[in-house]
């Protein structure tokens, strides 16, 4: 009976870390955070933080935001499935130990929830959202079997999920709009990245990406671009903002972007790990905006 117990115990605690795994809990955590820091440091006019903590509707649209974006990684998972057992077999094995009735249920409950706790925080904000929560359905569903467009929205999406809050506020500054721009280039490049490296799913199930379209020489070439117009927009925001902070954020991002222009036709292994410590630091980045 104790033996029974703890299987069906751990066999538990497996699916719970299935579910996370796939609902990608790592990139809504980087989101939220991104989304506080804009909150108190970007969009905040308010003198104390003790105030600006108590702002109930900022934390209704930032939970709002996390549910909204979980149901995203739910469908698309669902959709992408054969896909990701060619580009990911362990992951998404482990991730199919949740069943995709289960996720379908899923994610129609984080729907409701999200959506609910954003009528709560507001109609503007209940709008936004179900547009985004199309919008997400739609990518998965369509938009990520086309070519460019795939790439293009997927970055689109991860930049509009900030736009929450600018909404709530009705605040989109220059700062804010030129270091969006730039983090946008940048998770431009990061789709490309990821084309290249799932290029033999992408071909064997017929998914259109740039990289199984075009090849991977011309992938690499785009990713550089868009490193490299990422840049540009960091060197106009500085002349905008001439703030010792900034600079500092801008040279370490420019470093980083640097190596990552070297490794694309050399080493592709530590790319992926630049990836994530270049968005961290944008998301540090917004303190200074």
């Amino acid at each position: 009976m104790k033996t029974n117990h703890f299987q069906k115990r751990n066999s538990f605690s497996l699916k719970v870390l299935a579910l996370l795994s796939t609902i990608r809990w790592k990139n809504i955590l980087f989101i939220g955070l991104a989304q506080y820091l804009s909150f108190l440091f970007a969009f905040n006019n308010r003198t104390t933080l003790a105030t600006s903590i108590l702002e109930i509707k900022v934390h209704l649209i930032i939970l709002s935001t996390a549910f909204i974006l979980a149901a995203g990684y739910i469908i698309n998972n669902f959709y992408d499935l054969e896909k990701d057992l060619i580009n990911r077999p362990f992951r998404t094995r482990f991730q199919n130990l949740i069943s995709n009735g289960f996720k379908l249920k899923f994610y129609f409950l984080l729907n409701f929830i999200g959506l609910s706790i954003a009528y709560l925080a507001s109609w503007r904000i209940f709008t936004f959202f179900i547009f985004y929560t199309f919008l997400l359905w739609l990518y998965s569903h369509k938009m990520s079997k086309i070519v460019f467009i795939r790439e293009l929205t997927a970055s689109f999406l991860t930049v509009l999920a900030f736009f929450s809050l600018a909404l709530y506020f009705k605040i989109i500054n220059v700062s804010f709009i030129l270091y969006g721009t730039s983090l946008f280039f940048t998770l431009f490049a990061r789709e490309l990245y990821k084309d290249i490296i799932w290029i033999k799913g992408d071909i064997i199930q017929g998914y259109q990406s740039v990289a199984s379209t075009k090849g991977i020489h011309f992938s690499s070439q785009v990713f550089q671009i868009l490193l490299l117009s990422s840049c540009t927009f960091d060197i106009i925001l500085y002349t905008y903002l001439p703030r010792n902070a900034i600079f500092w954020i801008i040279l370490i991002l420019g470093i980083l972007k640097l190596i990552l222009l070297l490794l694309i036709n050399r080493d592709r292994k530590p790319i992926h790990r630049l990836l994530q410590l270049l968005i961290l630091i944008y998301i540090l980045g917004i303190i200074w905006l």
